[in-house]
């Protein structure tokens, strides 16, 4: 691939994208809403940004172009020399704020949009016809003169209930452009952000905050229950581990059972001596069958085994 073509391929990545991100309707193009804004259209489904710019388009020769703005900026009023009937009323002011709103960002205050206007329509009026393709949804209708502010929760509230219609015909024709025309242009943002600035929640975004909120509640109680448990298993006391394990043999296993060479209870038998009338006194003889030395245990030295006895004391026969 050529470096040409991996240059085109790259700048088309980039501005495809910054197009697809505006709505064109004839000659009039406006940027898209962010999710959550579906309450402020009107029921033909146009943003309030695209029905501004039909509003705008109605004084400047059937065309006009809002463009997307950047985070933290906002649109400004008319310039000095441009102010017109279509710029300068609070309905214009209303969908030009919620096209601010809808992107992310706070709205102008009032007396700052129609600086440079030479003179402005009464609150909550359009002094021009409403253009052919379009409606405007009630909510553009609120007084803004008393606060200086669009109230984006005003608006919220008051919803689409009466829309207000095109009297008159056509205004532009149909063929699809993107020039930037004259009009409102996108400003960095100074505005303080009051209670009715379009940073407002709506209902679908309370909704989920909520259930996100008990769910990462029962998340955190998890592992907080699953923590505990297992400093507890790994903090046993010594008594408390042989209680589960079972206690150890008091003996060891090759002496269960046995028995040692003397057994309590047992009476040594009276040693008897020599006596020519008792014949139990007299010398065993050792049996033929036995191959094996037999011993006994000896007068003076109890310890001492394995000798064996001394048969020359006497070689006689006994005495009767």
């Amino acid at each position: 691939m050529s470096t040409f073509t991996r240059a085109a391929s790259l700048l088309t990545a980039v501005v495809v994208p910054l197009f697809l991100a505006q709505r064109v309707v004839g000659q009039l193009s406006a940027p898209d809403c962010q999710p959550g804004f579906q309450w402020s259209y009107n029921s033909l489904n146009q943003t309030p940004c695209l029905i501004a710019a039909y509003v705008e388009a109605a004084c400047d020769g059937g065309q006009f172009s809002i463009p997307p703005l950047a985070p933290n900026h906002h649109y400004t009023g008319p310039t000095a020399g441009q102010g017109n009937p279509c710029l300068c009323n609070t309905v214009a002011y209303s969908l030009i704020s919620a096209c601010d709103a809808c992107q992310g960002n706070a709205p102008l205050q009032w007396s700052e949009w129609a600086f440079n206007c030479s003179s402005t329509s009464p609150d909550g009026t359009l002094p021009i016809s409403v253009p052919s393709g379009t409606r405007i949804p009630q909510w553009a209708y609120q007084n803004v003169t008393g606060t200086d502010l669009w109230n984006n929760q005003t608006a919220f509230n008051v919803g689409d209930g009466v829309e207000s219609t095109a009297t008159t015909g056509p205004t532009g024709s149909s063929s699809v452009s993107m020039t930037s025309s004259p009009g409102v242009t996108g400003s960095q943002t100074s505005a303080p952000n009051s209670g009715g600035s379009s940073h407002k929640s709506h209902a679908g975004a309370i909704a989920g905050g909520v259930v996100g909120g008990v769910v990462g509640a029962a998340l955190l109680a998890g592992l907080a229950v699953f923590f505990f448990l297992r400093y507890r298993r790994s903090h046993l006391p010594p008594s408390a581990a042989y209680t589960q394990g079972g206690a150890p043999p008091m003996s060891q296993p090759g002496y269960e059972g046995s028995t040692g060479p003397f057994t309590a209870g047992t009476t040594e038998t009276p040693r008897k001596f020599y006596d020519p009338s008792d014949p139990s006194t007299f010398p065993t003889s050792p049996s033929p069958s036995s191959p094996t030395i037999r011993t006994t245990a000896n007068t003076y030295n109890g310890g001492m085994q394995g000798l064996q006895p001394n048969r020359s004391q006497y070689n006689g026969l006994p005495e009767v």
